[in-house]
């Protein structure tokens, strides 16, 4: 089974025009990737199956496609700075001088949910039981699959070894002898929900403190990014952040944010 040439573009432009994940130059890629799953699918060509992806309006199939093609790789405290900077210039600040309406967080791609989760118990840990502030927090994803894991919040005792142990104490429930589960306060203090950072429609402009949209980009090419990082900015409060990966910059996108450190941006 060949993917051809005009399958490749048929794909990398479906995949770049609704999702923004540039492809076009990842043939040996798709196919190395997509070979047996559509195979499994009962499929005998590519085009059958591509004719189905674009067909399918419940997203199913799409969801499964960007876990095939992109890496849903995560852990607790990735980038751990970015947690040091969020307790020190944004959640204590705040306790001095509480925002109107609490402060109000997104992860915009919070893969199977470390890094949500993370946020929620680092204000967990420093605001306690009875908090003087409220703080919300989204997550959001363009996979279901790493949405639905997010939600159930297991993961293995080798993952929550990362974490400090009295998280790993506080926050967690031992489920059985390789598993452990996040406890429910801490799921219900996060809202996940399904969110294509390509749309146009269905941002929220100017309710952010702030945006971890990390390790994105690497995804995506300039023009993407550069209309990613305009709507981030409207979803921003004034004075709200924007934390991207630490590999990434947006010194090439002639944006209106201000750079704060590396891999953190301020709206002015």
């Amino acid at each position: 089974m060949e993917l051809t040439n005009k399958d490749f573009v048929r794909l990398t432009d479906f995949m770049y025009n609704n999702y923004g994940i540039n492809l076009k130059n990842k043939k040996t890629l798709i196919e190395t990737r997509l070979l047996l799953m559509v195979k499994n699918l009962g499929y005998t060509d590519f085009k059958s199956y591509i004719d189905h992806l674009m067909q399918d309006k419940t997203g199913e199939q799409v969801s499964i496609l960007v876990d095939k093609l992109t890496t849903n790789f995560t852990y607790f405290m990735r980038e751990e700075k970015h947690y040091d900077f969020f307790k020190e210039e944004v959640i204590l600040p705040a306790l001095k001088k509480p925002p109107i309406g609490g402060l109000k967080v997104w992860s915009a791609a919070s893969s199977t949910g470390e890094e949500p989760y993370c946020i929620a118990m680092l204000v967990a840990a420093i605001l306690g039981q009875n908090p003087k502030m409220r703080v919300s927090i989204t997550a959001s994803d363009i996979s279901k699959n790493a949405l639905k894991q997010a939600k159930a919040g297991i993961y293995s005792k080798d993952k929550i070894a990362k974490l400090p142990p009295l998280w790993g104490k506080n926050f967690f429930k031992q489920i059985n002898e390789k598993n452990y589960e996040v406890i429910e306060d801490i799921k219900k203090s996060i809202e996940f929900k399904y969110f294509n950072l390509n749309n146009k429609i269905g941002w929220e402009r100017g309710k952010y403190d702030v945006i971890f949209c990390r390790n994105v980009m690497i995804y995506f090419d300039n023009p993407t990014n550069r209309e990613l990082s305009k709507r981030l900015y409207e979803s921003l409060k004034p004075g709200g952040y924007l934390i991207i990966g630490m590999s990434e910059s947006l010194s090439n996108l002639e944006t209106n944010f201000e750079r704060v450190k590396p891999s953190v941006y301020r709206k002015i």
